[in-house]
């Protein structure tokens, strides 16, 4: 699990600023926080897919969001999930194994999690195979053991776990941070406005 939490310091600040409207100051910061906490929201489905072979719904399908409100000036982006089965991601040929004259083909599969990894061969013995099980779902698979069966199904990482690789954090909190600045601002410039 990873959580994203917004909070502003220096409310005063924005109490002062407001002046004779010092009141809305809650209502300026918990705003602020709402379209920043989007936008970490926005990013996240954004910056992993761009790093990782997985899809922008696979990942925006982990993420709930904890809005603030008046009386809680605080929000949080919150992504929780399980390992990936590594079928979702790059695995070439994405077909099953096929008995050929010259034994089974592919004679290998390779599979990629990271785009800037590139595909590795899934060496291994016993080798690892794709199959489409009674449920529709189609896995990368490995036998435990010599035997036929049982067999285990192989996984990739988990969506919070990519989403707190270094870079995409930096960026991601880079941005909430400038979104929560411009919005403070705008909010209090349009109260100041209206009166």
């Amino acid at each position: 699990m990873i959580i994203q939490k917004i909070e502003v310091s220096g409310v005063e600040e924005i109490e002062q600023r407001l002046g004779a409207f010092k009141s809305k100051a809650p209502l300026v910061v918990s705003r602020a926080i709402n379209r920043a906490v989007s936008n970490i929201r926005k990013n996240m489905g954004k910056e992993v897919p761009q790093r990782y072979y997985v899809s922008s719904g696979t990942v925006r399908g982990t993420i709930r969001t904890l809005k603030a409100s008046k009386s809680s000036l605080s929000g949080a982006v919150v992504s929780s999930g399980s390992p990936i089965a590594l079928s979702k991601f790059k695995v070439s040929p994405n077909r099953g194994v096929n008995r050929t004259k010259k034994g089974f083909s592919p004679g290998v599969y390779s599979a990629g999690v990271e785009k800037s990894g590139g595909l590795n061969p899934l060496s291994g013995d016993p080798k690892a195979f794709i199959a489409d099980m009674k449920s529709g779902h189609t896995g990368v698979w490995n036998r435990v053991s010599s035997k036929r069966l049982p067999i285990k199904q192989l996984y990739g990482p988990s969506v919070p776990q990519m989403a707190k690789n270094e870079e995409i954090m930096v960026k991601i909190n880079k941005e909430a941070g400038e979104t929560l600045e411009k919005r403070i601002n705008a909010e209090v410039n349009n109260i100041l406005r209206k009166g």
